[in-house]
């Protein structure tokens, strides 16, 4: 007969060999509250570059298939991920659910503006796919892509005479264009707060960056331009977004956007300057 000695504890250790703890383990894992989400769940680990070798915020990039890009080729986001390192307000534990969420953002809004099939898409469920952005109708996965982010989370129910941008005249590339010519180092996007996981996430977020080239005809002005939102990000079991739903102030951006004089009254120094002259865009968003 055993000693008490002998005897295995309950945690799973026992004494006179290597501690043992399928019990304490088998109990951890049926109890706790908190597991780490991944945003590349349906991305094997065999096809999974290290955090340093891929873009670090957007790790769909590296996903390996015949993905159709837009412009040809992968993004580059070398710029704008530099402006967001100088300039976020909050740094998230990596694996935490605040990060998980702010890089899904970020890598949602890359499959919209460099994607042009659904069916490459990993960060959305296509079949019941709604954006709604400031309690309007929602457009379908189909509706965003074809609009573009920017004409998606701009369109308003304001007279045509209120509009200061008017998302119906603007294509997909028009509207690019016009916020890459103003914003050239990027957009930037943060996760300020998570109050909610999943399957309903409820989040506050900041969107920032410099308006360094002209806008609609209006010299830039060197300063930061950025807004403040809410968001509720509905996922299914794989974290693919079903729903999201935007609010946000688009006077906030466009208050930034528009202080800048008319540039046909902007005059030509001496030394030849002109400061409306046209910024070329050196990233790629």
């Amino acid at each position: 007969m055993a000693s008490s000695a002998d005897a295995p504890l309950e945690s799973g250790l026992s004494y006179g060999g290597p501690p043992i703890f399928d019990t304490v383990n088998k109990l951890f894992e049926e109890g706790r509250t908190h597991r780490q989400l991944s945003l590349t769940l349906s991305t094997s680990k065999a096809n999974m570059a290290t955090r340093e070798e891929r873009d670090k915020y957007r790790s769909v990039l590296n996903d390996v298939g015949e993905v159709q890009w837009r412009y040809g080729h992968p993004p580059a986001f070398d710029l704008v991920n530099q402006l967001f390192e100088e300039g976020q307000t909050k740094v998230w534990p990596e694996g935490s659910l605040e990060e998980t969420v702010q890089n899904a953002i970020k890598s949602w809004e890359m499959e919209f503006s460099h994607k042009i099939r659904l069916q490459d898409f990993k960060t959305i469920n296509p079949d019941k796919f709604k954006l709604f952005v400031n309690g309007r109708e929602g457009l379908s996965a189909e509706e965003t892509l074809r609009l573009g982010s920017y004409n998606a989370l701009l369109k308003t129910s304001l007279p045509g005479e209120f509009q200061y941008y008017k998302p119906e005249e603007e294509s997909f590339e028009s509207s690019h264009d016009a916020f890459r010519s103003a914003l050239p180092r990027g957009f930037a996007f943060e996760i300020l707060s998570v109050y909610s996981g999943p399957p309903n996430i409820a989040f506050k977020f900041r969107h920032w960056g410099y308006f360094e080239g002209d806008f609609k005809s209006h010299a830039p002005t060197g300063e930061m331009v950025q807004f403040l939102g809410l968001g509720v990000l509905k996922v299914d079991e794989l974290l693919r977004a079903e729903e999201i739903e935007i609010y946000y102030d688009p006077g906030e951006l466009f208050g930034g956007l528009l202080k800048g004089p008319p540039i046909l009254e902007t005059k030509t120094t001496d030394s030849g300057d002109n400061t409306a002259e046209k910024h070329g865009c050196p990233f790629t968003h």
